[in-house]
């Protein structure tokens, strides 16, 4: 909040000083003011309360001290609440946290009684991360139960898979929040000015971090790419990837999580990959292609499917493996976590060859031989024609 504002403390050690500092404190002798029957009335409350037996008297005990101050104001408003304001919950905030928020932003008058509603309240755990509208002077209740619903969301939720192509990224950007296509294409075209090193593919394909976003309703396409972008830089950074190498990470990475379906199968295909480009083992020290139909598909622009025609291999294009020897110019796709994982280390091994033998379950063999690599294809082969 912009107003300022003081604590209690502060406050009266600021009168105290003043009366320091001029001599007219009360005189010595001066009578005192009588506060009255009704100002004791919350101590005489803790103290019959405490005066109870049990486990009665001590959630008697914390109801009180959490409704009502010993000053004799009340520590909760009354509610429904007046205006509106905007207020964030963070990712990983307790109920104490989300208080100490809904008091510093005027929503509830002290953290207490909403701490209490909180902890009595089971569904109260899946309020979400996110940005609500909300109203100031709200009965905790009252905001507690506004937070548990959706509908006060004050942003786009938009959650990105994993695997998905900047076209199909954009694509569901502008379903979910209104921004224009043409937008996001246009903001991504100096995809440098965002911090993005320079690459080779010029372009920020793989570059945004999938997963879950609460897209304010002002956002612009720039702004959401900022977003996007930034937690992909952290994934980077705290993994102690160099930069220079987090072009080619991505690449390995999103090759990973297009040609496999199970995290635990990652690792193989990055190592796979290694090994194809140093021509290990059968290769006998020759580069192979990589020959991945996922870069296919990234080509011709075709709904992901196992294989890929004749035809479509044949695509003279620098993404298709089939054709052109090395890594692609750059990522097809955004990399999860875990790609990006085994892309930077990916474990021993020396797989040349890989097939996925159940398309239902994900399962994938891999081989080190071109003989053993045939046996598995004709597994593959084999549970497809069981299934027609």
């Amino acid at each position: 909040m912009n107003e300022e504002h003081h604590s209690f403390d502060e406050v009266a050690s600021s009168q105290d000083e003043g009366r320091r500092s001029t001599g007219r404190g009360r005189r010595r002798g001066a009578p005192r003011r009588h506060r009255g029957p009704l100002a004791l009335l919350p101590a005489l409350l803790v103290l019959l309360v405490v005066a109870g037996l049990g486990v009665g008297g001590y959630q008697g005990y914390q109801w009180v001290t959490s409704n009502v101050s010993l000053q004799g104001e009340a520590a909760d408003y009354p509610g429904p609440g007046t205006g509106e304001v905007i207020v964030e919950v963070s990712e990983g905030d307790t109920g104490t946290d989300i208080a100490g928020t809904l008091v510093e932003d005027g929503v509830i008058k002290s953290p207490g009684p909403f701490i209490s509603v909180f902890s009595n309240t089971p569904d109260a755990s899946s309020i979400e991360p996110g940005i609500y509208r909300l109203q100031r002077e709200m009965n905790s209740a009252d905001a507690l139960e506004a937070l548990m619903d959706p509908a006060n969301l004050a942003a786009y939720r938009v959650i990105v898979p994993e695997g998905r192509r900047l076209s199909q990224v954009w694509a569901q950007l502008s379903e979910e929040t209104e921004i224009p296509v043409e937008d996001f294409e246009a903001a991504a075209e100096d995809y440098t000015s965002y911090g993005i090193p320079e690459n080779s593919a010029g372009t920020l394909e793989g570059y945004l971090w999938p997963g879950r976003y609460d897209i304010p309703e002002d956002a612009t396409a720039e702004d959401v790419i900022a977003m996007m972008w930034a937690p992909m830089e952290q994934q980077l950074v705290d993994r102690e990837i160099p930069e220079s190498q987090w072009h080619r990470t991505l690449t390995v990475a999103s090759l990973a999580e297009k040609e496999v379906s199970r995290a635990e199968d990652y690792g193989k295909v990055a190592r796979t990959i290694e090994n194809r480009l140093a021509g290990v083992g059968e290769a006998g020290g020759t580069p192979m292609k990589l020959q991945f139909d996922s870069t296919v598909h990234y080509v011709t622009g075709s709904a992901d499917s196992v294989a890929t025609t004749d035809e479509e291999r044949a695509t003279d294009d620098p993404y298709n493996t089939y054709v052109h020897t090395g890594l692609p110019p750059g990522p097809i796709a955004a990399p999860g976590g875990p790609a990006i994982e085994a892309a930077a280390a990916p474990p021993e091994g020396d797989w040349l060859y890989f097939v996925t033998v159940n398309t239902e379950t994900g399962e994938t063999k891999f081989a080190a031989t071109w003989s053993e690599h045939e046996e598995n294809v004709a597994e593959w082969q084999a549970w497809e024609q069981s299934k027609g």
